[in-house]
């Protein structure tokens, strides 16, 4: 079985960021994979919402596996990340989780 690049982000918005800016961070962040490139660029899956546990006040997720460690490097390279981490930085902290692991999907996904 292969492996994949797994990026994890949790987002905080700090109480100056208003219901409206939340609103177009999200949607922003939710269209990051694809503005990143997608699926041609090595993104297999990217998914992006509000954050069902709010126990310790991490209010956005970001879930994206990507084929490889190269892929997601460009993706964090892209100019559309760099341009949103800018944004985001004026209203919200978050942290990273990045793993390797063993592919969800189908071997011939690639193919796809």
């Amino acid at each position: 079985m292969t492996t994949v690049f797994v990026h994890i982000v949790l987002t905080t918005f700090h109480s100056n960021a208003t219901e409206q800016v939340r609103d177009e961070l999200q949607q922003k962040q939710a269209a990051l994979g694809e503005a990143c490139g997608g699926r041609a660029a090595g993104i297999l899956h990217w998914t992006s919402g509000w954050n069902l546990d709010q126990r310790k006040n991490y209010h956005l997720v970001i879930l994206a596996v990507f084929e490889d460690e190269a892929a997601f490097r460009r993706y964090h390279a892209h100019s559309a990340h760099g341009k949103f981490a800018l944004e985001m930085r004026e209203v919200a902290d978050w942290i990273v989780g990045d793993i390797e692991a063993l592919s969800p999907f189908a071997p011939d996904i690639r193919a796809v």
